[in-house]
């Protein structure tokens, strides 16, 4: 695997991101993979632990990770980056918090059961630094920073925000009903869950940054300062006026801790919340989510509707859509990510879209 730092002209990319984030560019990031060949497929174990193994013992994961990372092509703006604690056990800060936490080997996936019951006291709602999911977490960044050399970037897990973590610990529907019954009770929570969230924030990247510099969240963009993902998927439950009052504060609380943040915006079930958003000052982009089945291009005037209010945007898509983005939004803060059948069609949508400068720009890793 070749190095970021020695023979991929990995500086002007870096000043390509940093552009992205202040909206500065002339053309769109293009984020483009494709498998080298074709891919051996690793079957994870089906046996519990077995299965724990698969994704919470280092000298399991990393391998595996950085054979992925081989057989992968990347071109335009992108970059090797593993993530040694697994998009799939997504809300881990849940099990942070103390909810019981376990991978379902059906979804390969994990899931947490609610510890704050009706008719039980709240619990502390702060980090465990002796929880087992967090010394699982430990070791694997650490393991993933040591192992990079420089050869990639190793990202952040998917911590997700204090509405989605509280409707973790509480269930969904209680939460939902707790928002008419015991609204009192909702606001403190969720501050105290943000608060475990930016300690675990500035733990993870303790130990990742001195590693690997740089900031790369579960979206996989790149910043030289800090950066993060908000989010808030249990927003598709509630009114607009309910989400002013409850999650909105805790969606800018964690955009001033940070810095520099994008908004994952899950699909239609959260455009009642979008003018707030797009409100937000510190807000630089919007990661937006089209149903499953639903192009990007679709959205066009969603898309364009962003970009007039100053916001950039992160969008994943199908190859055949990247002309039609590119041709329509403005390339300022524009983000597209997409994945292409093999090398030969990669290079060329790299070839087509991004203008050769001479001077490795298009050179692949």
């Amino acid at each position: 695997m070749q190095s970021l730092t020695d023979s991929w002209d990995w500086a002007r990319r870096r000043q390509r991101y940093e552009a992205w984030w202040r909206g500065e560019l002339d053309s769109p990031l293009l984020q483009v993979t494709a498998p080298r060949g074709p891919a051996e497929a690793e079957t994870p174990p089906t046996d519990p632990a077995g299965l724990l193994r698969w994704f919470t013992d280092p000298d399991c994961v990393i391998p595996r990770l950085e054979r992925q990372l081989e057989a992968t092509f990347f071109a335009g703006d992108a970059f090797p980056l593993a993530f040694p604690v697994s998009g799939s056990l997504a809300a881990i800060q849940a099990a942070y918090l103390g909810c019981p936490y376990q991978i379902a080997p059906d979804s390969l996936s994990g899931w947490s059961e609610p510890i704050w019951l009706d008719g039980q006291a709240a619990p502390s709602l702060e980090m465990d630094w002796e929880n087992i999911w967090w010394q699982h977490t430990q070791r694997l960044l650490a393991a993933g920073a040591q192992a990079s050399r420089g050869r990639y970037a190793v990202g952040l897990p998917d911590l997700q925000g204090g509405g989605e973590i509280l409707a973790q610990l509480r269930g969904a529907e209680n939460l939902a009903r707790d928002l008419y019954d015991a609204p009192e009770q909702v606001l403190p929570a969720i501050e105290a869950i943000n608060r475990a969230w930016l300690r675990c924030y500035q733990a993870c990247f303790a130990i990742l940054h001195p590693a690997t510099s740089g900031y790369v969240d579960w979206l996989g963009i790149w910043s030289e300062t800090p950066a993060v993902t908000v989010e808030c998927d249990f927003s598709v439950m509630v009114s607009p006026r309910m989400f002013r009052r409850f999650f909105l504060p805790a969606v800018e609380q964690q955009i001033a801790w940070v810095g520099r943040a994008v908004f994952h915006l899950d699909g239609p079930g959260e455009l009642p919340h979008l003018e707030m958003l797009l409100a937000l000052e510190g807000l630089r982009a919007i990661q937006w989510v089209p149903l499953p089945g639903q192009s990007q291009v679709e959205w066009l005037p969603l898309l364009q509707k962003i970009q007039a209010a100053g916001k950039g945007l992160a969008l994943a898509c199908q190859p055949e859509e990247v002309k039609v983005l590119c041709a329509e939004l403005q390339p300022g803060g524009l983000l597209l990510s997409t994945s292409c059948p093999s090398v030969e069609a990669a290079a060329r949508l790299v070839d087509e879209i991004l203008p050769r400068r001479g001077d490795g720009f298009h050179s692949p890793v």
